[in-house]
């Protein structure tokens, strides 16, 4: 005799579980209760992964237009610039940041005892635009990764038990970790306005904290001899953005009951 059991856990389920999950109001433990499954098992998964959905204060948080660029862009790849004289590679981070490597004529080499050139603005673009693309690249690859750091699992493919990872073997069993994407859309959002503001030419007050005075007088001075320069920059960034799904509100989604 099979086991009715075994077969609603292991093959009715978890398909039922993802096609759902977009669905407002439903639950792993409504569902399981609706196939006559134990529900004690998927209380306690349930409440542990939704962290107090009951409460709605926990449920509260901050807008990302909010949150610190420090916070904000901590996982976004950094910015490496390469000098095609002397073959010296370095990390650009803005026009405070690398202060020291900006001249009036612009990006200086920071290797200034070999090379010391300016980088031209056509080189800059190039290896801006090739950045970009290797992490469009990236966020198409669609790789899933376990949040489990004990297992590590790595992949492309997604198996029929949603977002449940499959183990070192590929047997859905040795880990309990959930699947996320590498680079989800939100990640490639993020990548993208980091780009973005490292031509930013305007420094806020908290930015120059810390500068002496003669820094602050550099930074105004650089900032509005190179700016025609960011802008290029900018504009090979914002581009992509207006490719970007997330930057659009679809208002006909939200105000389309109006039109019925």
């Amino acid at each position: 005799m099979p086991d009715i059991d075994w077969y609603l856990y292991k093959q009715i389920f978890p398909p039922i579980e993802r096609l759902c999950a977009p669905l407002p109001g439903t639950d792993a433990v409504q569902l399981a209760e609706c196939l006559g499954l134990d529900t004690r098992k998927y209380s306690i998964g349930h409440s542990s992964s939704s962290a107090g959905a009951g409460n709605p204060i926990q449920d509260m948080c901050p807008l990302e237009s909010q949150i610190p660029d420090a916070i904000r862009f901590e996982k976004c790849t950094r910015f490496s610039l390469r000098c095609r004289h002397c073959k010296h590679s370095f990390t650009f981070e803005g026009l405070i940041p690398n202060l020291k490597e900006m001249e009036v004529e612009g990006i200086v080499c920071p290797n200034r005892e070999v090379c010391g050139k300016v980088l031209s603005t056509l080189g800059v673009t190039a290896q801006l635009e090739h950045a970009i693309r290797v992490a469009t690249a990236r966020y198409y690859d669609s790789y899933l990764v376990c949040d489990d750091p004990s297992c590590g699992n790595r992949t492309r493919q997604m198996s029929v038990y949603g977002h449940r990872c499959l183990g070192p073997r590929g047997r859905a069993e040795g880990c309990l970790g959930r699947m996320r994407y590498e680079m989800g859309e939100r990640e490639m959002y993020n990548q993208l306005l980091y780009f973005r503001n490292l031509w930013k030419v305007e420094a806020d007050a908290k930015d120059m904290k810390g500068l002496t005075e003669e820094e602050r007088e550099k930074c105004k001075v650089v900032g509005e001899r190179n700016r025609e320069r960011f802008e290029t920059c900018q504009r090979v960034v914002e581009a992509y953005l207006a490719k970007c799904g997330r930057v659009w509100v679809q208002m006909d989604g939200l105000f389309g009951f109006m039109l019925k």
